[in-house]
């Protein structure tokens, strides 16, 4: 375990000790898996392994993607191609689907769509899909910060993309969703991300923390030092939500985790510093079980791990809890009543991310 610790460090130290790079990055977005018809419109060009086909903007482009092989069908003709495609716009966006998108589309071999695009552009689209746009300027700022870092520690998170357009990297919506006040927010940090001793840093973040945030180390098992717990604006305390569950169905949801819970059982809790849920241990006659508080949360789509367990006067499990999301990092909205208060995004950062710095990437 120490070996692979060490090579670890030093893969790491190889990685990002380079110097800073002076062109924008190139980001692959994974949009969606494509098996049937999908539509284009205000194309210039698509290149194939082949040919070069010169479209101009000319009306709609149906592309039906199949088996590796692409129909391409035009006001002028039908064209078969494999796979991949690429499809230029004509000017500076594509149409797919009634979404603008900015840079070009990939079709891949395996049928992925995949917006091709420099960082900063990808970034007018992600701020205001991940954070309001009607957010105090300098908490947008906190969120293009963190998003750019994101996006440069991910690339390649997917294999044949870099990220996918879902919360499970960041939300990334085309063009309908840019704001002019958050295209302020990416062109005033243009280049700027957060490092720790000069590396980049995971800079999660999610929605609210409930009025905590949660170290790394609970959530994902790596224990990161500028990931730490920390109090968050007293605000957000008041952020709370509830749930109930029938006994019936928490019995058939953790029975689907393979675990064979009897009909009667006791509940034990098992929480991290924060007060999130680590554990739920679950006993029985047969013996006892243990469920992590993500797994549960995952379970019964529940907006955080922070919460407690209580029975109501109906016999269900009721659920109280506060925040949303995962807990690590940024809190959006920690951020946004921090910036109200008079903290710029630099200083909103450090307060989530600690003893971290900033460097101009490009």
């Amino acid at each position: 375990m120490r070996k692979l610790l060490l090579l670890f460090i030093l893969f790491s130290f190889s990685l990002f000790s380079l110097s800073y790079s002076q062109e924008i990055p190139t980001l692959r977005i994974g949009i969606e898996k494509i098996d049937g018809e999908v539509f284009f419109s205000n194309i210039g060009e698509i290149i194939t392994d082949y040919l070069n086909i010169k479209v101009e903007g000319k009306g709609i482009i149906k592309i039906r993607v199949k088996d590796g092989s692409a129909v391409i069908e035009a006001e002028n003709g039908i064209l078969t191609t494999t796979l991949p495609i690429k499809i230029y716009p004509d000017g500076y966006y594509l149409n797919y689907n009634n979404n603008f998108y900015r840079g070009y589309m990939e079709i891949s071999k395996s049928g992925w769509l995949i917006n091709v695009i420099n960082m900063e552009d990808y970034l007018l689209s992600v701020v205001p899909s991940e954070m309001p746009a009607y957010y105090p300027l300098e908490a947008l700022k906190a969120q293009a910060v963190a998003s750019r870092t994101y996006a440069l520690v991910n690339k390649g998170k997917h294999g044949e993309f870099d990220l996918c357009n879902t919360t499970h990297c960041q939300v990334y919506k085309g063009m309908k969703k840019e704001n002019e006040r958050s295209t302020k927010a990416v062109m005033d940090t243009k280049g700027e991300v957060i490092v720790y001793n000069g590396s980049p840093i995971k800079a999660f973040f999610h929605s609210s923390s409930g009025g905590y945030t949660e170290a790394c180390k609970y959530v994902w098992g790596q224990d990161l030092p500028y990931l730490q717990s920390v109090k968050d604006v007293d605000e957000l305390l008041l952020d709370t939500w509830t749930r109930e569950i029938t006994l019936g169905d928490l019995l058939v949801k953790i029975r689907s985790l393979g675990i064979p819970l009897g009909n009667e059982f006791s509940i034990e809790v098992e929480k991290t510093p924060s007060d999130r849920v680590y554990n739920i241990i679950f006993k029985d006659d047969y013996g006892v079980y243990y469920v992590k508080g993500t797994t549960f949360r995952s379970l019964f789509n529940l907006p955080s791990t922070l919460f407690n367990f209580s029975l109501n006067s109906g016999g269900q499990i009721l659920i109280v809890g506060r925040g949303n999301g995962h807990g690590v990092g940024l809190s959006q909205k920690g951020a946004k009543f921090l910036a109200e208060k008079g903290y710029n995004y630099r200083e909103i950062l450090k307060y989530y991310y600690q003893g971290v710095d900033f460097v101009k990437w490009y």
